[in-house]
């Protein structure tokens, strides 16, 4: 059971004693009230038996009224009995409240004392834990990124394998068709055209030209432009072209080619890597 449902549970308990002794004093105040009433009707009572008693002779009235005083005098000693018994009651039931009260205030300054010491061995044992998993983590970081560079190392021979068969079949592909080329014209009676040798670039190089006639070939997409634009004016903090890679499902070279051409056209403003809106 947590904190909060020990100290609500006790407050339930304080108020429920509470309401069981104030019940029980009204019940007693009541039984007061009606004994008093009870007085005040036997002394009608006494009254009026006085008054016909007066008829009779004074030795029967003295006599009965010496005997209602005894009852009268008996009868007070009842009440005040009574208003004693209740008052001290009423006393102890207090005391009781009092030291109950008190219990349960030490209880709560316990189940206090005890929260903080638990939440500080737990604030201690989380650096513990964390201290101890530093190492670990550091270690498993290293892990990631040596599997990163192993994979991208693994990319950039697969492309340069992919860019040497396009070599060599560009290459079988000019040679066939000089072939070609030499015996039409060798069968017209013209002059061969001889190509030029091909160009053998860095992988860089060669990835930068394949791209760029991807480009012309496919035009850009309408409106990019404009929502790189928004992209970066929605953020005046400043963004990186990888920041916006996934939020608008676009490769991050295609997104530097069109943050570059806004750049150009004065529409945002570059401080290292990050664009700003103007």
């Amino acid at each position: 059971m947590g904190l909060a449902d020990d100290i609500k549970k006790l407050s339930e308990d304080i108020i429920a004693s509470y309401d069981l002794r104030v019940k029980g004093i009204r019940e007693l105040t009541k039984d007061t009230h009606n004994t008093l009433k009870g007085f005040q009707d036997e002394h009608k009572k006494m009254a009026t038996d006085l008054r016909k008693n007066l008829e009779k002779g004074e030795a029967d009235r003295l006599k009965a009224f010496k005997s209602m005083m005894g009852d009268a005098k008996k009868f007070v000693g009842d009440v005040k009995k009574f208003v004693s018994d209740m008052v001290e009651e009423t006393g102890s039931l207090m005391n009781q409240i009092r030291a109950e009260q008190k219990n349960r205030n030490k209880a709560v300054s316990d189940l206090l004392e005890k929260f903080a010491k638990d939440h500080e061995d737990m604030a201690a044992e989380l650096r513990k834990t964390l201290a101890e998993g530093k190492a670990d983590r550091l270690k498993a970081f290293k892990s990631l990124i040596g599997e990163i560079q192993a994979r991208q190392d693994e990319r950039n021979k697969e492309v340069l394998n992919l860019l040497q068969e396009f070599k060599t079949e560009r290459e079988r592909m000019a040679a066939n068709w000089q072939a070609l080329t030499a015996t039409i014209a060798k069968k017209r009676g013209i002059k061969p055209i001889v190509e030029a040798e091909v160009k053998v670039r860095p992988v860089k190089e060669a990835v930068e030209e394949v791209e760029e006639e991807e480009e012309e070939v496919m035009p850009p997409e309408m409106g990019m432009e404009e929502r790189v634009l928004e992209f970066i004016e929605r953020h005046p903090e400043g963004v990186e072209v990888g920041d916006m890679e996934e939020p608008l499902g676009v490769p991050r070279m295609r997104l530097g080619k069109v943050a570059k051409r806004l750049l150009e056209k004065g529409k945002v403003r570059k401080e290292g890597n990050i664009y700003f809106p103007l």
